[in-house]
């Protein structure tokens, strides 16, 4: 349209020249005699007036004749913009469409730089910016650390290949919040550009399933190699040494060390290191008993860290300092609730482990710690084994000198057979494949119980409760006999400090209410005397008076009754009766130098103690018997057990400078005194 406009454009203005062209001759003539007459005519006049304005008409007549073809041109010139306005606003709102409601995030990127040009709205969402914000955000904002350079090098893959991807690309969200994003790219063009565009799927919570499962399966592979490995080795030498390099591989520490806790439990030796400088273990070495890191691990039981020993004002050692430790860890190594060792590990790096780790080297820390238990009852028996074969050559040695003396040989021989039956019984149920079952149990139990949860179905959490009643059970006589090798051995660690007898009974009585109420029994705990000051160790004593009650409930038919009653004694009054005491124990009037008594009886409407049996009971194993006949019960009456229970009561007693003894009148009912030095306040006598 608009060249066929321009050709009758220029057919008008030819025609409009030809028609000038015509009068060119008379004005020429009628100029002339313009210049030969001084007075033009009226007929040149009219030449020179006419001439002109015939051509600004026709001149005038083009004009208006193109005006009205060039606005029909504008017109339609303007429909068609307007057309492809709205077509070109309809596209946009399709492609818009397309952005926003695409599953995954989409991005187009300037393949020259790497900004961002356009995203949609889920790309908006997952970063937390605007569409204009994320256009003004620089690289480092939204790819932090090394991964703006893997995105470069994807962008440059793009250009190279015209596809790439990138399954593990980090980004940053404008809360600060890591994303791990899957990215698929490819090289096209937008709006007449070359533009790289793709997409970014959230697989976040994808990838940190996968490094669960990862660490998870890492843990149960270390924790079932350790387990392997406890059942496996003899010398715990060599056990915690592999253990320890077994962790610091797991966990790619620099190096680390096993402290033992000493008798006492300030005292702490290092039994195992790996990558320790000799200066840093002849500092250790010389580091006072109850100071440092491990000591303060040991003493809490809970674990301890740092991101930079460097920095660390807990940190005494110099020569650790100059050895270049920075991260460092350290946990207790527990056995039934007991600190028996310290775990460490450390690197020339800051690094703090995470909670998961920390949760793992405990869990490593219970079977190590139950493994150092286990070993150390192991070694208690073989001393006990010892001390037993050099009593029956002591005794024998004795038997041949005292020939004479008939009585005295005969309480040999009586003594040399108990002690014989005692260690057979003792070898036969402390073993040392107890270890073995005990740490399997317990530490596989405790890992169920983490990761399985409320997955189990019925019959599932019945057999584990059934697995876990086990172990506990197990557990049980596991510390009943290592507590009763020790007070043999004098090697049990007793706290001194000032204690409430009236709270530990209360405590007691709060802890066996539920079994007194299931098996109706009557109890009543009387006031203890006022102004009466006790020394010693709560724990234990409260485990012992548990004991005591607890064999009184077994020993109580239905509907019975039970009562626990103190009262002051002084040590003279005690003489009268001194002759039947003594056969309870031997050295209590020997070794207490007098002064006021604090006697608690736990008295029971039972069964009853005969006579010949009063002294046994305390031995231990008595109840042994025939091993079909025991069974574990704290509520069913006549129940019996390993038959330690007595036997920790009076070793803890006298351990404690007090002595325990039992009353069993023929009508029945038993009643267990104990005696305990006490120290008085206030207006409180002793005595009648």
């Amino acid at each position: 349209m608009i060249a066929r406009a321009s050709h009758n454009s220029r057919k008008w203005l030819t025609a409009a020249l030809l028609t000038a062209l015509a009068f060119l001759p008379p004005a020429a003539q009628a100029l002339e005699e313009q210049r030969g007459n001084a007075r033009p005519t009226r007929h040149a006049l009219l030449l020179q007036l006419g001439l002109p304005a015939l051509g600004a008409g026709v001149l005038l007549a083009y004009q208006r004749r193109r005006l009205r073809a060039l606005k029909a041109q504008l017109a339609d010139q303007e429909q068609r913009l307007a057309a492809g306005l709205r077509d070109q606003e309809h596209a946009q709102r399709r492609f818009q469409q397309l952005l926003d409601h695409a599953g995954d995030a989409i991005f187009f990127i300037d393949p020259k730089d790497g900004r961002l040009l356009l995203v949609n709205r889920q790309a908006e969402e997952m970063l937390g910016y605007s569409a204009g914000e994320i256009q003004g955000q620089a690289l480092t904002a939204l790819f932090p650390g090394r991964h703006e350079r893997r995105y470069l090098r994807l962008m440059r893959r793009v250009l190279r290949d015209g596809y790439g991807e990138e399954p593990n690309l980090h980004l940053r969200h404008k809360n600060g919040q890591r994303l791990i994003g899957a990215v698929q790219a490819r090289l096209g063009r937008f709006d007449e550009e070359t533009v790289v565009h793709g997409a970014i799927r959230d697989v976040t919570r994808v990838r940190l399933a996968e490094q669960q499962l990862r660490r998870k399966n890492r843990e149960l592979t270390l924790l079932n190699e350790i387990a392997r490995r406890i059942a496996g080795h003899r010398r715990l030498d060599e056990l915690l040494q592999t253990i320890l390099e077994d962790v610091i591989h797991v966990f790619e520490a620099h190096g680390g060390g096993i402290f033992l806790v000493q008798q006492g439990g300030n005292d702490l030796h290092l039994a195992a290191h790996r990558n320790i400088e000799p200066e840093v273990l002849e500092d250790i070495r010389r580091v006072p008993p109850g100071t440092g890191m491990a000591a303060r691990v040991a003493a809490t039981g809970q674990p301890q860290g740092s991101a930079d020993l460097q920095n660390d004002l807990r940190l005494r050692s110099q020569a650790i300092r100059n050895a270049g430790w920075r991260g460092f860890q350290a946990i207790p190594l527990h056995a039934q609730e007991q600190t028996v060792g310290v775990l460490f590990l450390y690197n020339r790096d800051h690094r703090v482990l995470s909670r998961e780790e920390v949760h793992l080297l405990l869990a490593i820390g219970h079977q190590v710690g139950s493994a150092i238990q286990g070993a150390e009852l192991y070694e208690a028996l073989r001393w006990q084994n010892r001390l037993t074969e050099a009593g029956n050559r002591e005794l024998e040695r004795s038997r041949r000198q005292l020939r004479d003396n008939l009585d005295q040989a005969q309480r040999h021989n009586r003594e040399l057979a108990r002690l014989e039956r005692m260690k057979s019984n003792f070898m036969a149920l402390a073993s040392h494949e107890l270890r073995t079952p005990l740490t399997c149990i317990l530490s596989g139990t405790q890992l169920l119980a983490q990761q399985l949860g409320e997955r189990l179905d019925a019959d599932e959490r019945q057999l584990f409760g059934a697995i876990q009643q086990g172990g506990a059970r197990l557990e049980s006589i596991v510390r009943d006999m290592l507590e009763a090798a020790r007070l043999e051995s004098d090697s049990l660690y007793l706290a001194r400090e000032k204690i409430d007898l009236g709270t530990i009974l209360g405590a007691v009585h709060g802890e066996f209410q539920p079994i007194l109420e299931e098996r109706r029994l009557n109890f009543h705990l009387h006031p203890l005397p006022s102004g009466v000051e006790l020394t010693g160790d709560a724990y234990h004593l409260r485990r012992t008076f548990g004991r005591l009650l607890e064999n009184a409930i077994k020993f109580t038919p239905t509907g019975g009754g039970i009562e626990i009653r103190g009262q002051l004694r002084c040590f003279a009054e005690l003489h009268g009766d001194r002759e039947r005491l003594t056969r309870f124990s031997p050295t209590f009037f020997a070794d207490t130098l007098g002064g006021p008594l604090i006697q608690i009886t736990v008295a029971d409407s039972g069964i009853g103690i005969a006579p010949e049996e009063q002294l046994r009971i305390f031995d231990k194993f008595y109840e042994v018997g025939d091993i079909d006949a025991h069974f574990s019960s704290r509520t069913d009456f006549g129940g019996k057990g390993v038959g330690l229970g007595l036997t920790l009561v009076k070793g803890m007693i006298e351990a404690h400078g007090g002595m325990v003894w039992v009353e069993s009148p023929p009508a029945g009912g038993s009643a267990f005194h104990v005696l305990l030095p006490a120290a008085l306040s206030g207006g409180a006598e002793a005595g009648p």
